[in-house]
């Protein structure tokens, strides 16, 4: 009667978890659904044992230096044998990971805006040396590059939501500088947008900061036209200080922003001369966008993101587009 009661119990239970997985939506929960799937493919009564259960510790022993050379099988046998969750990826499980992924790396922050930069950014793992490198430059003639993202996260798939124009953000292809970095205070702003000398094409360059940086001396005051923009319009200020122009050094690392850079309008129409692009090793009329996207993220993540739809779209020099 007792064995009954606590089969009963343990039925019970066992429902209760299994309603709980049916009905689960968290990604903790998803996870866990995922794990508790495979035990049931690899262990349990689905692949009953071809030996007779061990009768003292002596046997698990034996049992156990058969397979001594396998740390990952040893220590699942030892979890059957105490009938407690065993280690994971179950064997044949093991995930094939991505040749890519994102390396966390320190943000730039002037105190002027710190509190609105991003603490880290999120670099692509083949861009990181080379940003870097652009980052070790700049921090060497004295100036800084506050980043608001290098990439965007992959948009969950809804019924209602609209393929993006724009696809290079979700392969971690696009540097976004920090916005409010410029064009408020051209005097004191530790990025700037303007023309040397109040003539030729709009460029975007970073205020000297630190005098006592390594080359800082190389840097020379210069006259520049920089723009100060409220909501409504924006206006060009002489200011005259030491800034180091951001082109040089950004494309030296595969970044490349709009040529000729617009000159803004307002706070709500900047332009896009804090938008950078890395197209390095995309091929026109050869590389997919699907090619890009196994490179950086896992089968289940692409098929969850609204741009699963857009795997076989081509690059054609400047974007991603649908083969007609």
């Amino acid at each position: 009667m007792a064995g009954d009661t606590a089969s009963t119990a343990e039925d019970r239970a066992i429902d209760a978890l299994t309603r709980i997985l049916d009905s689960a939506i968290s990604p903790d929960m998803l996870a866990a659904q995922q794990i508790i799937l495979r035990r049931l493919a690899l262990a349990g009564d689905l692949f009953p044992s071809r030996i007779p259960p061990p009768g003292n510790i002596t046997q698990i022993g034996g049992y156990i230096n058969l397979i001594a050379d396998d740390p990952v099988l040893t220590a699942q046998v030892l979890a059957s044998a105490l009938g407690v969750a065993g280690p994971n990826p179950s064997p044949g499980f093991d995930p094939v990971l991505p040749p890519l992924y994102f390396i966390d790396r320190p943000n730039d922050r002037p105190a002027s805006v710190a509190m609105s930069t991003p603490v880290t950014i999120a670099v692509r793992s083949d861009f990181a040396v080379a940003f870097g490198s652009a980052m070790s430059s700049l921090h060497d003639l004295g100036c800084s590059l506050p980043v608001l993202a290098a990439g965007r996260p992959l948009p969950p798939h809804t019924l209602s939501a609209t393929m993006p124009s724009d696809l290079l953000p979700f392969l971690g292809r696009t540097l976004e500088l920090l916005p409010i970095a410029a064009l408020v205070v051209p005097t004191g702003d530790s990025l700037a947008v303007g023309q040397l000398g109040g003539a030729g094409p709009t460029t975007v360059v970073a205020r000297q900061l630190d005098a006592a940086a390594p080359s800082a001396g190389t840097v020379v005051a210069a006259s520049w036209s920089l723009w100060s923009c409220t909501s409504v319009l924006c206006t060009q200020v002489a200011v005259t200080d030491r800034f180091v122009d951001l082109t040089p050094i950004l494309n030296a690392a595969g970044w490349y922003t709009a040529s000729p850079t617009p000159s803004p309008v307002s706070t709500s129409n900047p332009g896009s001369w804090a938008l950078w692009k890395n197209i390095t090793g995309l091929v026109a009329g050869s590389t997919t966008f699907g090619d890009e996207l196994e490179m950086l993220y896992s089968t289940g993540a692409i098929a969850a993101s609204e741009v699963r739809s857009a795997l076989d779209w081509v690059w054609n020099g400047s974007k991603f587009e649908p083969v007609s």
